[in-house]
């Protein structure tokens, strides 16, 4: 297993939603399990699920600016963990785990 922060989880998480909705797209089925096969409906959830994620690629730039001095400072992945209803969070462990990473959740009294 190898360690991600929460920058390097969100990216992972965001391109491998990115596969899943163009293969949802494409094949009109959801990946895995969905209510009604409604491939559309997973589709949204996913894009909102990934939406506020950190990324790698700004850890650099106007949005590290915009959280100093923020509880998100120390944990950038705490809104969309505390956002995420349980099935997005099982999604969240279930796709880092599938590719060995390890990553710790914040915990929602941060």
């Amino acid at each position: 297993m190898r360690r991600a922060d929460d920058w390097d989880a969100g990216s992972f998480l965001k391109n491998i939603a990115m596969i899943e909705i163009r293969a949802m797209a494409r094949r009109r089925k959801p990946v895995e399990f969905w209510p009604n096969n409604d491939y559309t409906a997973c589709i949204a959830w996913l894009a909102d699920l990934c939406h506020n994620m950190p990324d790698a690629s700004l850890r650099r730039y106007k949005f590290r600016r915009m959280i100093r001095r923020s509880k998100y400072q120390e944990r950038p992945f705490l809104h969309a963990w505390r956002v995420a209803d349980p099935m997005g969070r099982e999604w969240i462990i279930d796709r880092l785990a599938r590719d060995g990473i390890e990553w710790t959740p914040p915990t929602l009294t941060q």
